[in-house]
C-alpha cells in the first residue's frame, strides 16, 4: 500500500555552492501553478539540513525532487538510434561511452526527444542527460538518510524548460535566459519540449557591475552567445518561428535587455513570473533577484501529481 500524501504538489531541493533553495509548488488543472513557500539553508551538512526542513516544513508526506548541480552531469545532443525505440537507452549508453569521462554502464541516463520538422525525413535528434553513479549515489544517500527519499532527480536545464513552457506563445518557440550567481543558462523550447540549452559564463554580478568596463564586457559576451544560439536555432529548426527571449531577473537587467534588444532579431523582454505562477503566498519573490535565485527550484517543482 502506498504512502498517503496529505498535501498536493512537489518540493524541489536545489543545492548550489554550499547553499540550498527549497520550494513547494502545486500544479492545478485549469489554474496557474501556485508557489506555496520557499526556504534557503546551508548545504554544508545536507542530512542535518534536510532533517530540519523535514520537521519544520512537514516534508515527509510530499513528493520531492532534487536538482543536480552543473558539474554533476552532462547534456549531449545525438541522433536517435536507427532501431526500435525500446532499445534506444541501451544504444545510447554504448554510443556515449567514448564521449563522457565516466562509466556509462551504471550512469543515470534520460533521453529527451527534440521536436523535428515533420516535412524532413532525416533521423530525429535526442538530448541525452547523463550523470555518473558517483554523483547520483551520494545524493540518493542524503535523501534516504534524512528520511525523505527523492521521487525524481532533475537538472537545471529541464527545470528552466518547465518555466519557459509556461510562457510560450501558441505555435512559436520560446527562449528563456536565466542569469544566476555563477553563470547564465539559455534554454529554447517549443510545445513544452527542450530544443537546446547553452551555458554562458556570465553571472548576474558581472551584468550588474558598477564598473563600466566589467559590465560592458559581460554585456558583449552574453549578447554574442545569445545571438549565436538564436542563429543556430534558425539554422537547425528553420520550420519554427522564435517568438521572443525572456530574461530573468528582469528589473536588475533592464540595461542588458535594452543592449541585447539592439543585436538580436526577436524581442527581448523581462520575464514576469507572476503572470504565469501564483506567487501571492511568497511576497519576498516580488524581488526579481530573489526570483532568479529560486527559478531553477521552482521549475523543477512544476510537476503534476
Amino acid at each position: 500500500m502506498g504512502r498517503r500524501q496529505t498535501e498536493p504538489g512537489w518540493v524541489a531541493v536545489a543545492p548550489l555552492d554550499g547553499r540550498v533553495r527549497i520550494v513547494h509548488v502545486v500544479c492545478r488543472d485549469g489554474a496557474r501553478p501556485a508557489l506555496r513557500w520557499i526556504d534557503a539553508a546551508s548545504w554544508e551538512d545536507p542530512v542535518s539540513t534536510l532533517r530540519g526542513l523535514r520537521r519544520s516544513r512537514g516534508l515527509a508526506t510530499l513528493r520531492k525532487v532534487a536538482l543536480l548541480q552543473r558539474p554533476q552531469y552532462q547534456l549531449l545532443t545525438m541522433d536517435a538510434p536507427d532501431i526500435p525505440r525500446e532499445d534506444w537507452r541501451d544504444a545510447a549508453r554504448w554510443s556515449l561511452k567514448d564521449t563522457v569521462d565516466f562509466a556509462m554502464e551504471d550512469a543515470g541516463l534520460a533521453l529527451l526527444d527534440v521536436p523535428a520538422d515533420p516535412a524532413q525525413r532525416r533521423r530525429a535528434s535526442l538530448i541525452a542527460v547523463a550523470a555518473p553513479h558517483a554523483q547520483l549515489a551520494p545524493l540518493a544517500a542524503v535523501g534516504a538518510d534524512a528520511g525523505m527519499p527523492w521521487e525524481a532527480i532533475d537538472v537545471p536545464e529541464t527545470a528552466l524548460r518547465n518555466i519557459a513552457a509556461l510562457t510560450e506563445e501558441a505555435g512559436r518557440a520560446q527562449a528563456l535566459l536565466h542569469t544566476g550567481e555563477a553563470h547564465s543558462t539559455l534554454v529554447v523550447t517549443v510545445q513544452g519540449e527542450l530544443l537546446l540549452a547553452r551555458h554562458i559564463d556570465v553571472s548576474l554580478r558581472q551584468l550588474t557591475a558598477t564598473d563600466d568596463d566589467t559590465r560592458t564586457q559581460a554585456f558583449e559576451r552574453a549578447s554574442l552567445e545569445l545571438q549565436r544560439t538564436l542563429d543556430s536555432v534558425e539554422r537547425q529548426f528553420s520550420h519554427l518561428s522564435l517568438g521572443r527571449v525572456l530574461v530573468c531577473p528582469g528589473a536588475p537587467l533592464a540595461a542588458f535587455i535594452a543592449y541585447a534588444s539592439e543585436l538580436v532579431y526577436v524581442p527581448v523582454a523581462a520575464l514576469d513570473l507572476a503572470e504565469h505562477i501564483d506567487l501571492s503566498a511568497v511576497p519576498e519573490l516580488a524581488d526579481p533577484a530573489q526570483q532568479a535565485a529560486f527559478l531553477p527550484a521552482i521549475g523543477a517543482a512544476l510537476r503534476h501529481g
